[in-house]
């Protein structure tokens, strides 16, 4: 059993954790998520209309830095992309 493990462990790490089309979307997803918060923490008001109503009670940056992070971390890799490419194209527009 502990063998198996170790093979399983060993596949996992080389064929997913590891495998180039992940690693690379993590550097993607990285990459967005590192310009997203600065950019939501500046502008505000780019974040959907439900999340600007807790904006609005944010009583210092603290708050709103948690309601920022609350925003990404409930997002999917791709729509972190999907977002990072949208607000980019309205950045050079």
């Amino acid at each position: 059993l502990w063998g198996d493990l170790k093979v399983v462990r060993k596949f996992l790490f080389h064929r997913m954790y590891r495998a180039p089309s992940v690693v690379k979307m993590r550097k993607e997803v990285t990459e967005a998520v590192t310009t997203l918060f600065p950019l939501f923490m500046q502008h505000p008001q780019l974040l959907p209309k439900q999340w600007r109503k807790d904006v609005q009670k944010a009583e210092d940056d603290v708050a709103l830095a948690r309601i920022v992070v609350d925003y990404i971390a409930g997002m999917t890799d791709r729509f972190a992309l999907q977002e990072y490419e949208r607000l980019a194209q309205t950045k050079t527009h």
